[in-house]
């Protein structure tokens, strides 16, 4: 370390003392605002960081905070502005830091990176950055309530190879946990471990949820969180959740309207309740609230939420209808029709690609040698037909379809090898019917009706009766193996349905299939493969799956026990608002 550094680190833990020695409980708030976007080096640069800390530094000094904004700092500008921070703690009752930009975590660490940070595997971290635990420190050692806004889990080179979850040489991707003491709160742009995303306009998905949120009057930070948190998993596609850990010691208010008398009992009773469902997706949860408090002071916000989610429910019911019949026709005015008609949705993407497809084929206006070769094989069960197929054509039209009618024929393959314990050459069709029989009668109807969707062939209520529209989907799925339209599943049909649809990649199909794997329901029981299928359901956001995938950890069925994967699933199963997720929870303890 440089001597001018080493001048600097002396004053900082100089000043720091005085602070500590004069700071007092007079209800001044200070907040140290940084965003960092100009990175040199190996780093790259972000659109967002600046935009999002001057934002957000404006709204605080609307709400009466003493600000010290900096940005694009240096590793001595850092110092120098941590320093003014330190001295403005004189006197504060509430410090706040917010900070946008690069982050990483190291052992365990978090690191805060200046632009100008040589950032490297193998360097000295303490001599480049600044970590989040020293800032904390600093927060609560001098004021009686501290708030940490970290956005700072922007992905970089030295973790972008990371997978979720893993570290290398101590480095871990997105930002490590930070232990709250008494009177803090800490919130993270996204979980522990993952990474957050810049933003495609002016500010972040998480800043643009604080600034929507952060001067709402008279609202708790935690239940102001709950709206930030909702905003960011809607807005991303359900790819990034807020995360946050607390140990506020009464309620904080951004915006605190002194004029209102405090909650009576009921009040907070009904807050208290807004707070358990306020970030559920399910009409079920806010008809419930509404019942208990009609005349609350949330009622029209959860009528409000009930015609959106039915408004949500309605469109994408249509679409996914529409985008059926558009694949049945075919054809360009279909399939345009289509686009016009969902510009955004959610298979707008797939169309474009399905009505260009189309379009080539009509101008070449002859089948190719590997079109003929494909239809020849389109509908085989036989693994070997895929496999020679790719061999010829690694590159082809159709290999991304026969790689997945591959993973699907080797799929069946392995049913029989589940039912029986045999492989598919020593079963007899007799005693392999026989086992499925008995397997598949334990199946809920459920499991089938969320198979029948992933296909395309829509049921649109899950209510797991086999009732009329579910026998008219599985007539259609009859109809496109070329079986018998009875309207009821024979039972080897059962199995390939949902295996065709978990191979697919559908969340709710894998989840069946995890479930059917963990209680030797229609399949074999394996708990280690079922370890396997609730983790790809789970790594595409399904809170069944992760309620499920965090009871085998808690249970150690099917591997290792892991209590602290167990608490993590579980906590965002709960998060998602998953039936009996929060119970079994609870039972983990701290």
């Amino acid at each position: 370390m440089g001597v001018f550094r080493q001048i600097v680190f002396a004053q900082l833990f100089l000043a720091l003392m005085v602070v500590g020695a004069w700071a007092q409980a007079t209800g001044k708030r200070v907040a140290f605002v940084v965003g960092n976007s100009a990175y040199e080096g190996v780093l790259p640069s972000l659109k967002n960081p600046v935009n999002d800390a001057t934002d957000i530094a404006a709204r605080l000094d609307e709400l009466g905070f003493t600000v010290i904004l900096a940005t694009d700092l240096d590793r001595v500008g850092f110092q120098t502005a941590l320093l003014q921070f330190a001295q403005a703690l004189d006197g504060a009752e509430t410090s706040l830091f917010f900070y946008a930009g690069h982050g990483i975590q190291v052992s365990d660490e978090n690191h805060i990176i200046p632009v100008d940070a040589r950032v490297s595997r193998g360097i000295d971290f303490a001599n480049e950055t600044v970590t989040v635990n020293r800032i904390v420190g600093l927060m609560n050692q001098f004021t009686e309530t501290s708030i940490v806004l970290l956005d700072a889990c922007r992905d970089n080179p030295l973790t972008s190879d990371i997978p979720v979850g893993q570290q290398q040489d101590g480095f871990g991707r997105g930002l490590a946990r930070v232990r709250a003491s008494g009177g803090s709160y800490i919130a993270f742009a996204t979980a522990p471990g993952n990474v957050a995303y810049d933003g495609l306009g002016r500010n972040s998905p998480f800043t643009e949820a604080l600034l929507n949120h952060i001067d709402t009057p008279n609202v708790d930070i935690r239940l102001m969180m709950a709206d930030v948190r909702q905003d960011v998993f809607r807005t991303t596609g359900q790819r990034q959740l807020p995360w946050e850990n607390n140990s506020l010691i009464g309620r904080f208010y951004f915006n605190q309207d002194d004029r209102l008398q405090r909650l009576d009992s009921a009040q907070r009773s009904e807050t208290e309740a807004w707070q358990l469902i306020s970030n559920s997706i399910r009409r079920e949860d806010y008809a419930g609230f509404l019942r208990d408090f009609p005349d609350g002071t949330f009622a029209q916000l959860a009528e409000l939420k009930i015609t959106a989610l039915e408004q949500v429910d309605a469109l994408a019911n249509r679409e996914r209808t529409d985008f059926v019949l558009a694949r049945s026709t075919n054809s360009e005015r279909g399939w345009s029709e289509f686009i016009e008609a969902y510009p955004g949705g959610i298979f707008a993407e797939i169309a474009g690609e399905e009505l260009q497809e189309l379009q080539d084929d009509i101008a070449r206006n002859q089948m190719t040698l590997e079109e003929i070769h494909w239809q020849s094989i389109a509908t085989s069960r036989a693994p070997s037909d895929f496999r020679t197929f790719l061999a010829i054509y690694p590159q082809g039209r159709f290999s991304d379809l026969a790689a997945q009618r591959l993973d699907a024929t080797e799929r069946a393959e392995e049913i029989a090898q589940s039912l029986t314990g045999q492989s598919a050459e020593d079963v007899t069709d007799a005693e392999l019917e026989r086992e499925v029989k008995r397997r598949v009668a334990q199946i809920p109807v459920q499991f089938v009706q969320y198979g029948l969707n992933a296909l395309g062939h829509q049921v649109s209520d899950i209510s797991g009766v086999l009732d009329p529209p579910t026998r008219r989907a599985i007539r259609n799925y009859q109809a496109t193996i070329d079986a018998p339209q009875t309207g009821r599943l024979a039972p080897e049909q059962t199995v390939d349905l949902l295996m065709s649809a978990a191979a697919l990649g559908d969340s709710n199909a894998l989840t069946a299939a995890g479930i059917m794997l963990s209680a030797g329901h229609g399949l074999r029981q394996n708990e280690a493969m079922a370890r396997e299928w609730l983790d790809r359901a789970a790594d595409k956001g399904n809170g069944l799956a992760m309620a499920n995938l965090g009871i085998l950890y808690r249970d150690g069925r099917g591997g290792a026990r892991d209590m602290e994967k167990a608490r993590s699933l579980l906590t965002v199963a709960v998060t998602l608002g998953v039936d009996g997720a929060e119970p079994v929870l609870r039972s983990l303890g701290q």
